[in-house]
């Protein structure tokens, strides 16, 4: 146990004073305006950073009300400040040929830092469940929303791309907007803490370790592609 001398707190108490201006002072004032300007900045910065994340919108697209609810919640993000994009962004989805799709979510998947993931049956989508399983670093980018009717029948026995998300949200339709803004937002402020720390602590995309998402997912080794 550390015994602090009797005046200790006498002898603190007595510095601050000294370099702490009386309260309501010019000098106090400018101290407060000072301070109030920095956390301004930083409050700035970190607003910026997170709207330069891209979120990816994905799901059924197989029919007009599908694309209209992926449209939707799209046009929710982007009127919150948020940059949100649809695979519509990258190729035809009327056109059967083309690019690949793999090769589009390869792609679409490296370039966002974070993917919502809308359940669906859609060829498709479990085109996207099956790149996304095979392809474990992605995964951590994932927000996975399965309406809650299907989420009831499912839970007690869920398939395999069920089980493969770590963060699974039921919903009802009449939510989903909403449920997908509330969690974009808790996972893009997350984000942007992390990334600050690792700025910080010399790690993250600042650090000299720091490994690209194309060398994540396949160390590196990848023919020429379209998108590059």
């Amino acid at each position: 146990m550390v015994c602090l001398p009797s005046d200790y707190f006498k002898e603190t108490k007595a510095g601050l004073e000294k370099s702490i201006p009386e309260y309501g002072t010019e000098d106090f004032q400018k101290i407060q305006e000072r301070i109030r300007k920095e956390l301004q900045k930083k409050e700035h910065e970190f607003s910026l950073l997170l709207r330069s994340f891209k979120i990816l919108v994905l799901g059924d697209w197989y029919n007009d009300s599908k694309r209209q609810a992926l449209q939707g919640v799209r046009d929710t993000l982007l009127r919150a400040g948020y940059f949100a994009q649809t695979i519509d962004c990258y190729h035809d989805t009327k056109k059967p040929d083309g690019i690949p799709a793999q090769q589009v979510l390869e792609y679409c998947c490296i370039n966002h830092q974070l993917i919502v993931f809308i359940d669906g049956d859609g060829k498709g989508t479990v085109t996207e469940i099956e790149y996304l399983r095979q392809n474990y670093a992605l995964q951590g980018k994932v927000i996975f929303f399965i309406e809650e009717s299907k989420f009831d029948d499912l839970k007690g026995n869920p398939r395999e791309y069920f089980r493969i998300f770590p963060a699974i949200i039921s919903y009802k339709p009449s939510e989903l907007n909403e449920n997908v803004l509330t969690y974009s937002q808790l996972r893009l402020y997350r984000l942007g803490e992390i990334i600050q720390l690792q700025a910080k602590l010399g790690r993250g995309m600042s650090g000299p370790n720091y490994e690209p998402w194309r060398k994540r997912l396949d160390g590196g080794e990848r023919k020429k592609r379209v998108f590059k």
